[in-house]
């Protein structure tokens, strides 16, 4: 395995994959192919992905016979989860099915996508060798780097974290760890296996989760007592062992649903994971919930649920990203059609034609949105953060309305004095 005069080819799906090729553009040139054959050179699929293929290394293939002249060949396809709650790795498979047919004996295949342990060398290796004949460990070897593919583009990071790497033994990992160290410098951890390197990537998604969810019901329990949940949390913090959660519509910013990963394995290998299943039973459930208690603050307050108008500022799966894949949003947003209230959703991240081929739902313009009775902050991106009050009271139809603000982002002592005001 040599690593002079070396090609690097991805296998992605539409823009998954395109961030990682441009990543290796820097240093090697790189084939992309995209699963779909839908990659027609725009990397603009609806997200924010302006000058994502930066370097002029990169060549996109109209078919994968090329994949042949790549030395380490990467998948970066997304793995989803289906209605039953179990990882649908049907994508992930195409694509080994894909690189087995084409790639070169000697390449190396690197898995880049989030699985749970024992994915890539129970269900993709025996996938790349009946498709190329070739023997796994022997005439082609395998490796594990996870890439959050929800997050590729996500600009609000102020550091990228470490890349894992595993080998399927220490040849091989040493061959990945010279080349992603050529790419990423010093930001690369070499774990003690593939299955570690698997687990140790849904780890930070599980521990989210379950403290998210605790969060939430932490919420849920203070609003019956009628205190704070902020106020607490900001007392709570002056103790030295405190970990700062906060309670909100998903565990890890829309990577939450990754936990039924490990859920399903744990399952498959007998045991009960009680813990994680509840975590995500009432994070699953918060759209729901946060709708439900909207519509009883309304009733409390006397307003006619069928012609009151509601604006929803924010949909995406976190502030100041243009990710709506897994936003909880939406789910408050069918329990709130439900009642018959006129919504108006605004979001300046989110593309438009995006959020309505896939929620059927209508973003407004921030300029047009009319008068409201109730405003909901569900996602409050950054000018909304900067700006506070100011842009929230002029949605208002007057100072007696109600504001909803689920993240807490708002200063409760500049509220206006007859104004109500909802806090998670």
């Amino acid at each position: 395995m040599m690593t002079e005069n070396l090609i690097i080819g991805v296998i992605g799906l539409r823009f998954a994959g395109l961030p990682i090729a441009n990543d290796f553009a820097k240093m090697y040139p790189v084939l992309v192919y995209d699963l779909e054959g839908e990659f027609d050179g725009d990397p603009d699929f609806g997200q924010s992905q302006h000058n994502v293929l930066r370097g002029s290394t990169i060549e996109i293939l109209d078919n994968p016979e090329r994949i042949a002249e790549a030395a380490l060949l990467i998948i970066s396809v997304p793995v989803t989860i289906s209605v039953s709650k179990h990882p649908d790795l049907s994508l992930l498979l195409k694509a080994c099915e894909v690189a087995g047919s084409h790639m070169k004996k000697g390449a190396v295949v690197v898995i880049s996508s989030a699985v749970y342990p024992g994915v890539t060398e129970e269900k993709c290796i025996p996938v790349l060798e009946r498709f190329s004949g070739l023997e796994a460990g022997k005439q082609f070897f395998v490796g594990f780097s996870p890439d959050d593919l929800r997050e590729q583009f996500d600009s609000t990071a102020a550091a990228k974290p470490a890349k894992i790497i595993a080998g399927q033994n220490s040849s091989v990992l040493d061959y990945i760890s010279e080349i992603y160290m050529n790419v990423f410098g010093q930001r690369v951890h070499k774990a003690e296996s593939i299955r570690v390197a698997e687990a140790a990537e849904l780890v930070n998604t599980v521990q989210q989760t379950v403290n998210t969810a605790l969060m939430n019901e932490l919420a849920a329990i203070f609003k019956l007592m009628d205190i704070d949940t902020q106020d607490v949390l900001r007392t709570a913090a002056v103790k030295k062992d405190f970990l700062r959660f906060s309670p909100g519509f998903s565990g890890n910013h829309g990577k939450a649903q990754d936990s039924y990963q490990l859920t399903h394995r744990a399952l498959a290998v007998g045991h009960h994971p009680e813990i994680i299943l509840s975590a995500l039973r009432v994070n699953d459930g918060i759209g729901q919930s946060i709708a439900n208690s909207i519509i009883k603050e309304m009733n409390q307050l006397s307003l006619p649920l069928q012609s009151a108008a509601v604006v929803v500022i924010g949909v995406t799966n976190k502030e100041d990203s243009a990710v709506i894949e897994k936003s909880k949003v939406f789910d408050m947003i069918e329990e709130l059609q439900q009642f018959g209230l006129q919504l108006q959703v605004a979001d300046s991240l989110a593309d438009p034609e995006q959020v309505e081929l896939q929620f059927g739902i209508r973003l407004t313009p921030w300029q047009e949105l009319a008068p409201a009775d109730a405003v909901i902050l569900a996602v409050p991106h950054k000018e909304i953060r900067d700006a506070g009050w100011k842009p929230i009271r002029k949605l208002l139809k007057n100072e007696s309305s109600i504001v909803f603000d689920i993240k807490s982002v708002l200063n409760k002592k500049n509220k206006p004095e007859s104004l109500n005001l909802w806090r998670l």
